[in-house]
């Protein structure tokens, strides 16, 4: 509990803002969500007790507050944490994962992707205490398409082709870019 509050802190100070706190049980996590401030002009969604599974938490935005985006963040959650704890294998860059259901009534997206924060200042993406480091880590709404295009291509040329198309990131109900 002392590195949830620690995290908490730590968004809080760069958020430059209060949160609130919800509980998915069937996530087993705990997610933060950071209003706009006049300096951020967006809603910020943060797991904090992920870190126990592959030192990392993930971070997700939206113009606009969303009770679903917080669903969408626990079910990431979920299946981040069961890589974890099946294979080992740790949320990084370009990893993929199929939600339940598109991240908003009538949007084409329906996949989230990982990236490295593209938001926030230089060195928010890592915490330490002093004995933990933990990964903070973006999620991205994207398509079946780019999906399928990241798995074939990779996240570089997924990457180059979402700068190419000037591909808005909050955008949730985006015209997929393939």
């Amino acid at each position: 509990m002392i590195v949830v509050k620690q995290l908490l802190k730590h968004c809080g100070s760069a958020f430059g803002s209060t949160s609130e706190l919800y509980q998915y049980e069937a996530a087993d996590v705990l997610i933060a969500v950071f209003p706009p401030t006049k300096k951020r002009g967006c809603w910020t969604y943060v797991t904090l007790e992920l870190h126990k599974k592959g030192s990392c938490e993930c971070v997700m935005y939206s113009y606009h507050f969303d009770p679903g985006m917080i669903a969408h963040l626990a079910s990431a959650a979920s299946q981040v944490s069961k890589h974890w704890e099946e294979d080992q294998i740790r949320l990084h860059t370009g990893s993929i994962y199929r939600l339940e259901q598109l991240i908003a009534n009538q949007s084409q997206l329906q996949y989230l992707l990982a990236t490295p924060l593209d938001f926030e200042e230089e060195g928010f993406e890592y915490f330490t205490n002093g004995d933990e480091v933990v990964r903070l880590m973006m999620l991205h709404a994207i398509s079946e398409t780019e999906a399928a295009f990241l798995r074939e291509y990779g996240f570089e040329a997924l990457e180059a082709l979402f700068a190419h198309n000037e591909v808005d990131s909050l955008d949730v109900m985006r015209h997929p870019a393939i």
